[in-house]
């Protein structure tokens, strides 16, 4: 499923955005899964299943990744008025089906999964399938949640020392 990794990326991302907050850049992350919750809810995209070819081509394939992140860094940069800030936004929603690409199909958890969709219904679906395996699943969920975990502790411990220090005139 991904979601850890997805966290782990979030997480990461103090690193590059010091000043936005952790649930921002994690939501981020997940936006795209957000989406498609809402998509699921309103019966247009569904679970992987027998018979069905492309289970989420609104929220996850990549012409509409490409434009929920596009859409997100606008709606950052019209709220926060700052390009960096907005950038980190976008690349984290597009890092969502970076990762997605990397991990799917993802038949160790879910047999009927066929990959993430190009662009829409029918269209060609395509991805590594890192998560075809046991271990595959467990190396990339928790390596990336550790690594991001990691990553976040040092950008919080440098803040702090970098806030701790007087200023230098």
């Amino acid at each position: 499923m991904a979601a850890l990794a997805h966290l782990g990326v979030g997480l990461a991302a103090k690193q590059v955005a010091p000043t936005v907050p952790a649930g921002i850049l994690v939501a981020g992350a997940y936006a795209i899964d957000i989406v498609w919750g809402g998509f699921f809810l309103a019966g247009i995209e569904k679970f992987p299943a027998p018979g069905i070819d492309s289970t989420a081509p609104w929220s996850h394939g990549l012409f509409m990744s490409v434009v929920w992140s596009a859409l997100a860094a606008g709606i950052a940069a019209l709220v926060t008025r700052n390009r960096r800030t907005a950038l980190v936004i976008g690349l984290l929603v597009f890092s969502h089906w970076v990762i997605d690409f990397i991990a799917k199909p993802m038949t160790f958890s879910m047999p009927y999964d066929k990959g993430v969709p190009l662009l829409f219904r029918g269209s060609p679906t395509i991805g590594l399938g890192l998560w075809r395996y046991q271990l595959g699943e467990y190396i990339g969920e928790y390596g990336t949640l550790a690594f991001g975990a990691v990553m976040y502790i040092l950008t919080l411990i440098k803040l702090k020392k970098a806030k701790a220090q007087p200023a230098m005139n």
